[in-house]
């Protein structure tokens, strides 16, 4: 699997009629669950008035190596024709921690099954396309424990990674520090730690982050 991943390049709102029905796209690039729900709150409480608010987002899971949370809600339009095909332009486009929240003011034209699916999905990929799309390399955030006398060492390979090293705590049992590496440098790091500190440490992997 490719440590790079994909998500909106900016928060914005597209918009298109499609008939007499007015629709709006707002497509926002988020870090989690909570702030996707957040936002999609928040777009529900500025179009209070809309007919439908339908939403969708995929967005990393919390634990680590795990497939990404997906949702949709169809917000009152016929089941299927709305929130699936808004997921499935952002699983298309393999974007991650993305939600996009299409707005419809009905105008008393039914479109049918088919026609909704395709204006919610046209309105998905264009707001995608006017957002643009930025990379992502994945990093892992990671704790490792070690004695007094070896910490020198294992915060200069660190520092040699040009890691970014959050914090150091000293306990009774020896000290321990967390930063945040590329997770392609991962194995060799632990290969250089095996090696320097004669096997005196413990490496953990907290979780992975995307920036």
């Amino acid at each position: 699997m490719s440590n790079l991943k994909k998500r909106p390049a900016k928060n914005m709102e597209v918009r298109n009629q499609v008939k007499d029905s007015k629709f709006y796209g707002s497509i926002f690039a988020v870090e989690n669950r909570t702030e996707a729900e957040k936002r999609i709150t928040e777009i529900k409480e500025k179009y209070s008035d809309a007919t439908h608010n339908v939403s969708a987002f995929r967005v990393k899971s919390p634990e680590l190596d795990q497939d990404p949370v997906e949702y949709f809600d169809d917000d009152g339009e016929p089941s299927g024709s709305s929130g699936p095909p808004v997921l499935e332009v952002i699983k298309g486009e393999n974007l991650l921690n993305t939600v996009i929240i299409i707005t419809r003011y009905f105008g008393g034209t039914k479109l049918g099954i088919g026609g909704l699916i395709r204006a919610y999905g046209d309105l998905a990929r264009l707001a995608i396309k006017e957002a643009g799309i930025e990379i992502l390399k994945e990093f892992y955030l990671i704790e490792i424990k070690t004695s007094f006398d070896k910490i020198g060492i294992v915060l200069g390979q660190l520092e040699a990674l040009k890691a970014d090293i959050q914090n150091t705590e000293y306990t009774n049992q020896g000290a321990a520090v967390k930063a945040v590496i590329p997770t392609d440098v991962k194995d060799r790091f632990e290969d250089i730690l095996q090696e320097k500190t004669a096997a005196d440490y413990k490496f953990k992997i907290i979780k992975s982050l995307f920036k």
